[in-house]
């Protein structure tokens, strides 16, 4: 199966090479927000009169602004198909959500300005395109020589796009994206040693029976100097070199952290992706959650990213044919008992200690979550298909004291639940 995978590498760019990419991020930042221009004073046209427009083309906007052709003409072309890829995605979101298939919520395009990321898209036609990975160079269209980079992996697949893009804090990246045949065939049998699942806990992040990582807390160690960069800028006066030179000290403080954070995600997914067959997470509302309490929106999105962690995590169990398995938010993991499998509605969300009021059985908030999500995927991997070896008490048959009071019938519970694998 074909796997689109990409690779950004770091560029070292001349001063004629930079203003170049510069060049290009401007004129690519223009003919979007003249394209998007374009399209709503359309849409007012036909709401007013019923009457359709054709809208121009790349090519006929060289033609009106001529300081256009100074620049990669595949760069532009991507400019308009992603304009269209907006505006279709917005559309099918918006008839997806009027159906009731889906809950999120894609907004219309809006207008770029300089000050948000600057990034270009080319294609690879025609050998257009090169990397020399023996001597660390990358060949662009439209760039007057050779553009080094740092990198040491090398690739042996045909380059599909590369995209070029700016950071805030000045530095220059490209992203390469290639096609990989992925020969791995999804797993078919599993042993239930080699299955996990994890509660998400805001202290200690992941929590099973075997294992408890701890939260990075990268933002919370960063605040500080967040905290005194933001001074030094809102100080400098405007439109000065020292509030630009503050600026650019604040995007590096801000990257920093992020760098540690996906560096530590991708660190602790491929770790677990390497250890486990199949791993079983809570499909969670994070938006939801970070409304109803803010310390979770700061945790959930600044400290740790479980968005982001989720699907790192999916892709990496996927190209090893494994499976990551989401059970449906409206689960009661925490409410469930994991020994006699009774519901306790009371509990609340400062009980990080309970005990059953049916078996009296004393239960750790995260850790009984974790059991009673492995129960249930446990169960939904047989739904699938997959064959569980080595499966003993902890099936869904069976309970510690042998009362299967807890029903599989929940309805809107595994409704929303779902395997995740390609």
């Amino acid at each position: 199966m074909p796997d689109l995978t990409a690779f950004k590498f770091r560029l070292y760019p001349n001063k004629v090479q930079q203003g170049q990419f510069d060049r290009t991020f401007g004129c690519c930042r223009f003919l979007w927000n003249q394209m998007l221009n374009e399209r709503q004073q359309a849409y007012k046209q036909y709401k007013a009169t019923g009457c359709r427009s054709r809208y121009k083309t790349e090519k006929e906007y060289k033609e009106l602004f001529p300081f256009l052709k100074a620049v990669d003409s595949k760069a532009l072309q991507n400019v308009n198909w992603n304009l269209q890829t907006a505006y279709s995605r917005f559309f099918q979101n918006y008839q997806n959500r009027k159906a009731g298939k889906t809950r999120r919520y894609f907004g219309l395009p809006r207008f770029k300005a300089r000050k948000s990321r600057q990034s270009y898209t080319t294609n690879c036609i025609n050998n257009n395109a090169k990397v020399d990975f023996t001597s660390k160079k990358l060949k662009l269209p439209k760039v007057s020589s050779w553009v080094k980079y740092r990198d040491p992996r090398a690739l042996s697949e045909p380059i599909r796009s590369i995209t070029v893009s700016k950071t805030k804090s000045g530095k220059y990246y490209a992203s390469i994206l290639i096609t990989r045949e992925n020969q791995v065939a999804p797993l078919t049998e599993i042993h239930e040693e080699n299955i996990v699942a994890f509660d998400m806990s805001m202290p200690s992040f992941l929590v099973t029976k075997e294992y408890k990582s701890s939260n990075p807390l990268f933002f919370h160690n960063a605040l500080g100097k967040i905290r005194r960069s933001h001074r030094v800028v809102s100080r400098a006066a405007k439109n000065s070199n020292n509030r630009a030179k503050a600026c650019r000290k604040l995007a590096n403080v801000y990257e920093h952290y992020v760098n540690q954070k996906k560096d530590w995600t991708h660190k602790l997914t491929k770790s677990l992706a390497d250890q486990y067959d199949a791993i079983i997470l809570e499909d969670l509302n994070v938006e939801g959650m970070k409304r109803f309490n803010k310390g979770y929106a700061k945790a959930m999105t600044k400290d740790f990213s479980w968005g982001e962690f989720t699907v790192f995590l999916g892709y990496k169990m996927a190209r090893r044919g494994k499976y990551l398995v989401k059970v449906g938010r409206f689960f009661p993991s925490s409410q469930l008992c994991s020994v006699c499998g009774r519901q306790y509605h009371d509990l609340s969300l400062s009980m990080r200690k309970w005990n059953c009021p049916h078996c009296h059985a004393h239960h750790d908030r995260d850790l009984n979550a974790s059991q009673n999500l492995r129960i249930e995927g446990f169960r939904l991997l047989a739904e699938a298909g997959i064959t569980l070896a080595g499966a003993t008490g902890g099936t869904p048959e069976s309970y510690a004291c042998g009362d299967r009071a807890r029903l599989l019938s929940l309805g809107a519970t595994v409704g929303e639940a779902r395997i995740s694998h390609l």
